[in-house]
């Protein structure tokens, strides 16, 4: 197989993306959570589900949670509306995650609002079939329907008012007419169990790798727990990952401080004005263009990634266009700043990039055939573990020292196995400043192996290109006209503008 290039471009942003793991301040209070939480962009959950997430919290517990849902990917046709309100408790630290809260929610309603046609059929035949027992009305276009009530919570309140938690939710008429039982809605999977595991970060701006000074500005994120990747498992499923981070909408230059300093926040989401100017009718983004799917060239991670069970990672990957041959390296730590190395996994082989995914239409199916793999560990204790087991590897394993897995056809206690062949999806896409990313498709939660016919329906966090194949250089021609094929009907001179600077960027890597 091949590697990765000497003193390629990537280790420049791997190093930038270090510091700013390292420099990353945490503080799970519920001091800090109190505020709006935006999404940055049109969010790809399992199933798969597109949304957008409002997310108020209040410095006495209440919170109140909007999830617009969309029919497409790039979130420019709405679904419906979700929205609750109720209480939140937090409590210090996770099985999981020592930096994280635990959140235990108190649901005091929660309503949906369907947002066109296609939307009400759907939700008239669902709720059919799972609450043949129940008075519903029937569903309207943008009417707000009350799908549960927390009716001891108001028995056991007598210093609050009810119109508190419904005022601004929904009217009393309408909950005379629509009243429910969540119970009986658990297929719809609008359960709130992100809320079960809260992280909320300061992640610093760096410029570039060299710049060693203290950084002048900070995200402000929020990061909730991950959606189980299965729908049936999702109404009980205690997450032990995060979904992408929400942005805290405060105004740019805003001061925060923890633990005795403060911290300027750069505030630059795109889209966040938008979403805040009406709780309840959701926003139309730009359909974005479905890029064609070509992945050559060198990318790497944009920020230490954390997968179910409190696993720590960075990947860097590497697909080669003259023969179909792709590397990668999956580099797990101890530390969620991914500072203490715990063993890195090189896998390598071929691929095969077939057919447009059916289920989401942005990407294509890639089969990656796993052909070789190697290992070397740099914990102590994983050492000693190993050579207990004796299944990886021919030899005693040794700190730092690489084993080739072929003999033992991988590593099962660690997922590996070779051969192999991994059904995945990807896509390519270009964000607002200018940076191309790759999108591979989301593991299962429970580490199930995928098939041809049942395939990844999320992304895992995007890998950055930083490095170009050698066959792909001087093609960009090629590359536009492509692009132009792909997607002619809804191209703006706008992106047209940015994916050209895009290409004359790539050509200086």
């Amino acid at each position: 197989g091949r590697a990765f290039g000497d003193g390629s471009q990537c280790e420049v942003v791997a190093a930038r993306v270090a510091l700013e793991n390292q420099n990353t301040v945490v503080d799970s209070s519920s001091r800090m959570l109190s505020g709006t939480w935006l999404s940055e962009g049109c969010e790809n959950r399992p199933g798969p589900e597109y949304v957008l997430r409002s997310y108020t919290f209040k410095p006495d517990g209440s919170y109140r949670f909007i999830q617009h849902h969309y029919w497409d990917d790039s979130c420019s046709t709405p679904k419906l509306t979700i929205v609750s309100v109720g209480l939140l408790r937090m409590k210090k630290g996770s099985m999981f995650h020592g930096d994280s809260s635990v959140g235990f929610i108190r649901p005091i309603n929660i309503s949906i609002i369907p947002q066109d046609i296609r939307a009400t059929k759907e939700l008239d035949d669902l709720v059919a079939h799972e609450c043949p027992d129940q008075n519903w009305k029937a569903w309207r276009r943008y009417d707000e329907h009350l799908v549960y009530e927390n009716n001891n919570f108001f028995k056991q309140t007598h210093y609050q008012s009810r119109e508190q938690y419904t005022g601004n939710s929904i009217s009393g008429r309408q909950m005379s007419q629509s009243s429910g039982d969540i119970s009986c809605l658990g297929s719809l999977k609008w359960a709130f169990n992100e809320l079960k595991l809260i992280k909320i970060q300061l992640r610093p701006i760096f410029m570039n790798s060299l710049d060693k000074k203290k950084p002048r500005n900070y995200r402000f994120e929020l990061l909730l727990g991950d959606i189980h990747s299965r729908t049936e498992h999702r109404e009980n499923y205690s997450p032990t990952s995060y979904q992408q981070p929400l942005i805290n909408h405060i105004p740019d230059g805003s001061i925060v401080n923890v633990n005795s300093k403060n911290y300027t926040i750069k505030n630059n989401c795109n889209i966040c004005a938008n979403l805040f100017s009406s709780s309840k009718t959701p926003p139309h983004l730009f359909e974005k263009p479905h890029l064609p799917p070509f992945i050559w060239g060198e990318w790497t991670s944009t920020r230490c990634e954390i997968r179910p069970m409190g696993l720590y990672l960075t990947r860097k990957f590497n697909f080669f266009i003259s023969n179909s041959e792709w590397v990668a390296d999956h580099k797990f730590y101890d530390d969620p700043f991914c500072t203490i190395p715990k063993f890195v996994a090189s896998v390598s082989g071929h691929f095969s990039l077939s057919a447009k995914n059916t289920v989401i239409p942005a990407s294509t199916n890639i089969d990656l055939i796993l052909e070789n793999a190697s290992l070397i560990i740099h914990s102590r204790r994983m050492v000693r573990e190993m050579n207990l087991l004796k299944t990886c590897g021919p030899y005693n394993w040794k700190l730092g020292q690489a084993q080739d897995l072929s003999s033992t056809r991988g590593c099962a206690q660690l997922g590996i196995l070779v051969p192999s062949v991994h059904y995945d999806i990807v896509k390519v896409e270009i964000n607002y400043e200018g940076n191309c990313l790759l999108y591979l498709g989301q593991f299962d939660t429970d580490n199930m192996p995928t098939t041809n016919a049942d395939r990844p329906s999320a992304f895992q966090e995007p890998l950055v290109k930083c490095g170009e194949a050698p066959n792909f250089i001087g093609e960009e021609d090629e590359y536009y006209d492509d692009l132009m094929m792909y997607n002619s009907s809804i191209q703006t001179q706008n992106l047209i503008h940015i994916l050209i600077m895009s290409i004359a960027l790539i050509k200086l890597l």
